[in-house]
C-alpha cells in the first residue's frame, strides 16, 4: 500500500485515485479513471471477449505493478465501468449517444481546445456537458439575432 506521500504525488499526476478493494478488505488495488483512448480500446475488445476487455481496462487503469488474481481484477474492472457509467449521466441535454462518441470528442476538441482522447472519463463528461451547453447558448444568441434583423427589415 503507498503511503501519503505516494498517494498525493499519484492524485497531482492522474487527478483522481481511486482505491478499490476486496470484499474482505484484504486485496487493494489503486487505480487511475481510464482516458477516452481507453475506453474506446476497452469497447472495442468488449464486442469480441467481455471478459478480456475487463481484464485489459483493469491492466490499464491499475497504479502498482502487483499480480492480482482474475477474480479480483474482473470485479475491479466492472467498478471502474459503473464509474464511467456515472461520469457518462449528465443533466443538460444527453443529445450523443453512445454509438456518437467521435462527434462528442469534436465538440469538446473544438470548444475547448484539449485532446479528448486523453482525458479521464469523468474529466470528458464534464467538457461535454459545458459544451453542449455553450453549443445551446450559441443556438440561443444567433436565434435572437436573426429574430432581431427580421425585425427590423420588415418593420420598414
Amino acid at each position: 500500500m503507498p503511503d501519503q506521500a505516494t498517494l498525493q504525488k499519484l492524485k497531482e499526476k492522474y487527478g483522481t485515485v481511486l482505491k478499490l478493494t476486496s470484499d474482505d478488505q484484504i486485496i487493494t488495488a489503486y487505480c487511475k479513471k481510464p482516458t477516452f483512448t481507453t475506453f474506446l480500446n476497452y469497447q472495442n475488445k468488449y464486442k469480441d471477449n467481455p471478459h478480456e476487455a475487463i481484464l485489459f481496462l483493469f491492466q490499464e487503469c491499475v497504479l502498482d505493478e502487483e499480480n492480482y488474481d482474475d477474480e479480483f481484477m474482473l470485479s475491479a474492472g466492472n467498478s471502474i465501468v459503473a464509474m464511467i457509467k456515472n461520469d457518462s449521466e449528465f443533466s443538460i441535454d444527453a443529445t450523443p449517444q453512445k454509438d456518437e462518441f467521435k462527434k462528442s470528442a469534436a465538440l469538446i476538441r473544438y470548444a475547448f481546445h484539449v485532446d479528448p482522447y486523453q482525458l479521464a472519463m469523468d474529466e470528458f463528461y464534464k467538457l461535454l456537458e459545458e459544451a453542449l451547453w455553450l453549443q445551446k447558448h450559441n443556438e440561443k444568441r444567433m436565434e435572437n439575432t436573426f429574430m432581431t434583423a427580421f425585425a427590423q427589415t420588415f418593420s420598414n
